[in-house]
């Protein structure tokens, strides 16, 4: 089986893909491959939403020690 990716497209429109795979009703041998389409997709939101995740918090300015008073 080849393996293709589909580069270029934003969180969102990934998260519009998945809305429209769950919408669809689907019977029989075909309902396999929808439902573990589905979930592919759901761990590539989440590994893209981590990623994003540890991007802002690493994006954060840290704290100043504060000086110590006497």
């Amino acid at each position: 089986m080849d393996i293709y990716t589909l580069e270029d497209l934003s969180l969102r429109e990934i998260k519009a893909l998945l809305v429209g795979i769950k919408e669809i009703s689907i019977k029989g041998v075909d309902a396999m491959f929808i439902g573990t389409l589905q979930i592919k997709i759901q761990g590539q939101i989440e590994q893209i939403e981590q990623i994003e995740f540890e991007s802002n918090k690493n994006q954060e300015s840290p704290t100043p020690p504060s000086l110590p008073t006497d």
